[in-house]
C-alpha cells in the first residue's frame, strides 16, 4: 500500500491526529515524513479527508459531516457560489459576502450552515479555506505594515511582517495571502501575507487597469535579460535568413486587421485556377526569432498570451518583436510560414503545402474599409489594385462558411462589447462587436489553415498541440433549455431538441438549428448566452479530442504566434518535424513537456479573458457613475440568487440586488421574466469593485404616461 492508502485505511476506523497517524503507519525519517504530510494535504484538498478544528482527520462524508467542499467563484458584487456536480445531480450554494470568511475567487473551501432560501441555490457559509488556488490579491497600504482590500470585498486586513522600504501609504500592492486568519480584530479577519509587487499609487493614472492586469499575472515591463536578448535580434530581414525559403515578395499579399492593430501576424493572398481557388495564408515566423529556452521564450511561456485591456495591450512579446520584426507590416520584408491550399468550388481542400517563406505585404487593410468596399460597394483610395482579390476572397469565404454550416458549426450570437475610449482612457461609449464580411473572411481562412496544419501533423503521428472543445454537458443543457422554456423564451424548437437529446441522436447541427430559430428576435442574445454557458470551454491539449463548436476532428491554433504561446509552440513543432532526423531522439522529451505547456496556456487564456472582462466592467463603472439617479431602458439578461443582471440600451450591464428585486415585485405586483424590457435607475456605482447597482423603475410594457429624461 502507498502512504495515501495507509492513511485512508486507518481513518476509516476512527478520527485520528497526524501524530497518531504517523505512529500507526510507522512513518520514519525526514523523507517519509515529507511524503506523509504531502499525502495528507493532497487528500484534504481533494475532499477525501476532513481536518476538524481540534486537529483530527476523518473521512469526508458529506451526509455525516453536513459539509460540502468545492471551488468558490466570487462575483464583482462580492457574493460567492459553489456548484457541486455528481452523476445524479447538480447542487448549488450561495455564499453572501459577509459569510466568505476570507475566501478569494478560486479557493477550495468547506461550506457549512446550509439554509434553504427559496431558490435553486442553498445559502451557506465558508467554514474554512482548504487551499488558496490564487493567493494573489490587491491591497492598499495604510501604514504600520497593515493593508486593506482594494479590489476585493470582505472584512479583511493583512499584516506583512516584511514590508518593502520604498512603500508609502496609498500604494496598491500584490499580496500573497495565507489561507488561515490569525485573529479577529474589530470584526476584521486578520491575515498574514507577503508583498510580491508594488503596482503603483491609488491616485496614479491607469492604476485600475494596472491593478486588474497584475492580479491576473500580466505586466507591461520585461526583464533585463529579455532586453539584452533583443539587442541581438535584427530589426529587418537579413539576406542570410532567406536561405531555404520560398520567395513570395512579388506576390499580391496583404493584411486585414482592426484599424489600431500593430501586431499583425497573418496575411492572405488568393488566385483562381479554373474552378479551383488557390488560397495562401502567411503567418509570421516568430519561432525563427524566439528560440527555445531563451529568456524571450521563458517569459512568453509565463505570460501565455497577450492581454488586450481597453486601450492598452500587455503583449506576450516585447514591442520590438510584436510590432516590429515579427509583425507583417506594409511594404517591408518579413519571414513567414505559409499554408497554400487548393480549394474546389464546394469548399473542399484538395491539395496543400506548408513551407517557410518570405513575403512583402502590399497593403495594411482595415476591417472597416474592406467592409465599405464589399458591403456598400464604395471604392476607398489606395484599394484600387486589390478589388478583384477582395471579391474573390468574399466568394471563397461564403463557400467555406456554408460548408462549415452544413458540417454542424455552431454559430453563437456575439455578446462581446467593446469600450470606446479617448487617448486618455476615458470611456465614451460601448459598442456591440459585430462580425461583418471582412471579419468573416479572415476567420474562415484562418480556420482552414489551422485545420490543415493539425490534420497534416496528426496523421504523421507526432506529439502535437491541439485546440479542443468538448460537447455540452447534457444535464446542464437540458436544465438550461427547460429553464428557458419556463421563462417563456423558447418555442417548439426546444421540444424538438430535447427529444433528440433524450433519444441520444442530437448533434452540433441540431444545436445550431435551435439557435438559428431565434435569430432576428430580441431574445436571441439571451438564449445564445445561456446555451453557451452550458457548454465546455475550449482549451489546449496534447490529446486530440476534436472541436465540437467548429465540428472539426482536427484543430489547433497556428495563426497567432505573436500573441499566443500555443501557436508559437506549433510553429516550433513544425520546425522540429521538418528536421526529423535530428528531432527523432527528442520525441520523448517533446511529448513530456506538451501537457504542461497546454495546461498553463489554457489557464493564462482564462486569466486574460477574465482581465479583459474586468476591464470592461471597470470602464462601464467609470462611465455610468456620471449618471447616478438617471433612468435607462434595459433588458433582463440573467437571473441569479445574487441579483438580476440588466443590459441597458447603451450596452452597459448592471445588477439589481435581490432585496431590490423583491421590493419592486411587491410594489408593482409583477413577476419579472428573463428577456423582459424594463426601465432602470442607476442607484450606486463602485469603480474599484467594478460594480453597477441598478433599481427597476417599472416594466416597459407598463410604462407610466410621463416619460423620463432618457429613452424610458
Amino acid at each position: 500500500m502507498n502512504i495515501k492508502e495507509l492513511i485512508l485505511k486507518e481513518i476509516s476506523k476512527k478520527k485520528l491526529t497526524s501524530n497518531k497517524l504517523r505512529s500507526l503507519i510507522h512513518i520514519k525519517g525526514e523523507e517519509e515524513q515529507a511524503a506523509f504530510f504531502s499525502a495528507l494535504n493532497e487528500l484534504e484538498e481533494e475532499g477525501i479527508i476532513y481536518l476538524d478544528e481540534k486537529g483530527y482527520y476523518q473521512e469526508f462524508d458529506e451526509n455525516k459531516l453536513n459539509k460540502v467542499q468545492g471551488e468558490i467563484y466570487i462575483t464583482n458584487t462580492g457574493n460567492g457560489f459553489v456548484i457541486k456536480k455528481d452523476s445524479k445531480r447538480k447542487r448549488k450554494y450561495l455564499i453572501k459576502k459577509e459569510s466568505l470568511n476570507g475566501a478569494l475567487d478560486g479557493d477550495i473551501v468547506v461550506l457549512t450552515s446550509f439554509k434553504n432560501n427559496g431558490t435553486n441555490y442553498m445559502d451557506a457559509k465558508v467554514e474554512k479555506i482548504v487551499k488558496r488556488l490564487n493567493k494573489k490579491a490587491v491591497f492598499e497600504y495604510i501604514g504600520d505594515n497593515t493593508y486593506i482590500p482594494y479590489n476585493i470585498q470582505g472584512n479583511i486586513k493583512v499584516v506583512c511582517p516584511k514590508t518593502l522600504n520604498q512603500i508609502v501609504c496609498g500604494n496598491l500592492v500584490l499580496i500573497n495571502l495565507e489561507k488561515n486568519y490569525t485573529a479577529i480584530v474589530d470584526k476584521d479577519l486578520l491575515f498574514e501575507g507577503k508583498v510580491t509587487k508594488i503596482i503603483g499609487h491609488k491616485d496614479d493614472p491607469d492604476i485600475e487597469i494596472a491593478t486588474i492586469a497584475a492580479t491576473h499575472g500580466f505586466f507591461k515591463d520585461f526583464s533585463k535579460a529579455v532586453s539584452e536578448e533583443l539587442k541581438n535580434i535584427p530589426d529587418h530581414v537579413l539576406e542570410e535568413e532567406l536561405e531555404g525559403r520560398i520567395d513570395l515578395r512579388d506576390n499580391t499579399i496583404f493584411t486585414i486587421d482592426g484599424k489600431d492593430t500593430k501586431d499583425m501576424d497573418d496575411a492572405i493572398s488568393i488566385e483562381k485556377d479554373g474552378e479551383n481557388y488557390i488560397l495562401s495564408v502567411h503567418i509570421a515566423d516568430v519561432s525563427h526569432y524566439v528560440k527555445e529556452g531563451s529568456n524571450l521564450d521563458k517569459e512568453a511561456f509565463i505570460r501565455g498570451t497577450s492581454a488586450y485591456l481597453a486601450d492598452s495591450v500587455l503583449p506576450m512579446l516585447p514591442h520590438e518583436l510584436s510590432n516590429g520584426i515579427c509583425s507583417l507590416n506594409e511594404k517591408v520584408d518579413r519571414l513567414t510560414k505559409t499554408v497554400k491550399m487548393i480549394i474546389d468550388k464546394n469548399g473542399k481542400i484538395t491539395d496543400y503545402e506548408i513551407f517557410d517563406s518570405v513575403i512583402n505585404s502590399k497593403k495594411k487593410m482595415t476591417y472597416e474599409e474592406v467592409n465599405e468596399i464589399l458591403e456598400n460597394n464604395n471604392l476607398i483610395d489606395g484599394y484600387e489594385n486589390f478589388i478583384e482579390d477582395l471579391k474573390l476572397m468574399q466568394e471563397l469565404s461564403l463557400i467555406l462558411r456554408e460548408k462549415r454550416k452544413k458540417r454542424g458549426n455552431i454559430d453563437f450570437s456575439s455578446n462581446e462589447i467593446k469600450a470606446i475610449v479617448t487617448k486618455e482612457g476615458t470611456p465614451t461609449s460601448f459598442e456591440q462587436r459585430s462580425q461583418k464580411t471582412a471579419e468573416r473572411i479572415v476567420e474562415n481562412f484562418m480556420i482552414a489553415a489551422n485545420e490543415i496544419v493539425t490534420t497534416h501533423y496528426s496523421y504523421m503521428g507526432f506529439p502535437f498541440v491541439y485546440r479542443v472543445h468538448g460537447g455540452p454537458h447534457e444535464d446542464m443543457l437540458v436544465e438550461t433549455i427547460n429553464f428557458l422554456k419556463e421563462e417563456g423564451l423558447c418555442n417548439g424548437s426546444a421540444n424538438k431538441l430535447l427529444n433528440k437529446i433524450n433519444n441520444g441522436t442530437y448533434t452540433s447541427r441540431d444545436l445550431d438549428d435551435f439557435l438559428d430559430s431565434f435569430k432576428g428576435t430580441e431574445n436571441y442574445g439571451v438564449i445564445s448566452n445561456y446555451i453557451l454557458t452550458s457548454m465546455s470551454k475550449a482549451k489546449y491539449s496534447n490529446i486530440n479530442e476534436g472541436h465540437y463548436g467548429l465540428a472539426l476532428n482536427f484543430y489547433t491554433h497556428f495563426t497567432s504566434p505573436i500573441r499566443r504561446y500555443p501557436d508559437l509552440m506549433v510553429h516550433r513543432l513544425i520546425d522540429y518535424y521538418n528536421d526529423f532526423e535530428s528531432t527523432f531522439e527528442k520525441l520523448d522529451i517533446i511529448e513530456s513537456m506538451l501537457p504542461e505547456i497546454c495546461a498553463h496556456s489554457s489557464n493564462m487564456e482564462r486569466e486574460a479573458d477574465t482581465a479583459e472582462s474586468e476591464t470592461l466592467d471597470l470602464k462601464m463603472a467609470e462611465y455610468i457613475q456620471e449618471y447616478i439617479g438617471e433612468k435607462f431602458a434595459g433588458q433582463i439578461t440573467r437571473m441569479t440568487p445574487y441579483g438580476m443582471e440588466i443590459k441597458m440600451e447603451n450596452n452597459i450591464k448592471g445588477t439589481v440586488r435581490p432585496e431590490d428585486v423583491s421590493k419592486v415585485k411587491k410594489k408593482l405586483n409583477h413577476k419579472f421574466k428573463l428577456g423582459e424590457k424594463v426601465c432602470v435607475l442607476v442607484k450606486e456605482v463602485s469603480v474599484p469593485h467594478r460594480v453597477i447597482y441598478l433599481e427597476i423603475a417599472y416594466p416597459m410594457n407598463n410604462m407610466p404616461k410621463q416619460k423620463t429624461k432618457r429613452s424610458c
